[in-house]
């Protein structure tokens, strides 16, 4: 599997599209979201929104994948302070809705209650939802 890499925006709907690519890595992933994320948008200008992740051609690593989790559930911590609705599009990959269960859980626990993270094997599903969390027109800002 190939090196890991993602891209990250915030699209015209107002909702954070992220797609990842080979084998997770905390540390890159971070270095990847600083590079093509954070250097284009300020924390208000995505803090709240919600995200759909495509995690379908992204592999867990085979060893302490926990770990790597928990150093990306911390970032987000220090860096959205709202809360969040997050769709996870899972592929077949043993375990992906296991590990996406245990990150939404250590979400609600050590960031904020109202996070919510699901799973789902049909981007336009996870997108649907997501949108369900946005204001609707004539409501951003109130």
């Amino acid at each position: 599997m190939p090196d890991f890499s993602m891209t990250m925006e915030i699209d015209d709907r107002g909702v954070i599209l992220v797609v990842f690519e080979g084998v997770f890595v905390a540390s890159e992933f971070r270095r990847q979201r600083a590079l093509l994320f954070e250097s284009r948008y300020a924390p208000a200008d995505y803090d709240g929104r919600p995200v759909v992740s495509d995690i379908r051609r992204c592999a867990l690593p085979r060893r302490h994948w926990a770990d790597e989790f928990r150093e990306v559930a911390e970032l987000l911590r220090r860096r959205r302070p709202a809360p969040y609705r997050h769709a996870i599009v899972v592929g077949d990959e043993l375990g992906s809705e296991t590990a996406v269960a245990l990150f939404g859980e250590y979400q609600r626990i050590f960031h904020h209650p109202d996070v919510e993270v699901r799973s789902f094997r049909s981007f336009s599903e996870a997108y649907a939802w997501a949108l369900e969390a946005l204001p609707a027109p004539g409501q951003m800002g109130a």
